[in-house]
C-alpha cells in the first residue's frame, strides 16, 4: 500500500487529500465531507427520477480538464464510503446510464448522528493538533448538522456521487466490471 493509501487511513490524511483537490475550501466545505462521510448520499438515493435526471444534467456539463483526475476518493478513515468523481468517469468512456444504475442498486448507508459527531470531535482535535489546514478556532462554531447544502463558491468546481460501501459485494463487482476499481 502506498503512503498516500495509508494516510487516507486517517482524517488528517483524508482532509490533505481534499485540500489539496479545493485549496480554498471552508469549514463548511469540510463540513460537508463529513457529513458525506458519516451518511453517504441516502437522502439523494430516495427519489431515482430525480437522481439519474440531475445526475444526466450534470454529465452533460462536464467537458476540458473535468475529465482528468483521479475517479475513487476516499472520504473515511473506518468505512468504505467514496467519492466517485464524474468528469474522470466520463473520461474512461463510462456512461451517465452505467453510473446511474450502479449508484441506484447500492444499499443505504443508514448513518448515525452519534459516528457524525464522534467524526467532527476527531477533526476539532486535528485542527487543535494543527494536523489539518483549519484551525481549532475556525471550525469550533460550526455546528453538526443535518442542513449540508452545496459546497462554497471557494470551493471550485465539483462533479461527484458519494459510494456508501466500496466493499459491498454487488457494488464492488459492479465497480469492477465498469472498470473503476481493478
Amino acid at each position: 500500500m502506498s503512503d498516500k493509501g495509508q494516510a487516507q487511513r486517517t482524517w488528517p490524511g483524508i482532509i490533505a487529500d481534499e485540500y489539496q483537490r479545493h485549496s480554498l475550501m471552508t469549514a463548511r466545505d469540510l463540513q460537508k465531507l463529513v457529513y458525506q462521510a458519516c451518511f453517504g448520499c441516502d437522502h439523494l438515493l430516495r427519489s431515482s427520477d430525480n437522481f439519474v435526471r440531475d445526475l444526466a444534467m450534470e454529465w452533460d456539463g462536464l467537458t476540458g480538464a473535468a475529465l482528468d483526475g483521479t475517479v475513487l476518493q476516499r472520504i473515511h478513515p473506518l468505512s468504505k464510503v467514496a467519492r466517485l468523481h464524474l468528469g474522470p468517469c466520463k473520461g474512461m468512456g463510462l456512461s451517465h446510464y452505467d453510473l446511474s444504475r450502479l449508484l441506484l442498486a447500492q444499499p443505504l448507508k443508514a448513518g448515525h448522528r452519534e459516528s457524525y459527531e464522534w467524526a467532527w470531535a476527531m477533526i476539532l482535535h486535528s485542527a487543535r493538533a494543527n494536523e489539518i489546514p483549519f484551525s481549532f478556532e475556525q471550525l469550533a462554531c460550526v455546528q453538526p448538522t443535518d442542513d449540508i447544502g452545496h459546497h462554497s463558491p471557494e470551493y471550485g468546481p465539483a462533479a461527484y456521487r458519494i459510494i456508501n460501501n466500496l466493499g459491498h459485494g454487488p457494488t464492488a463487482e459492479a465497480l469492477c466490471r465498469l472498470g473503476i476499481l481493478l
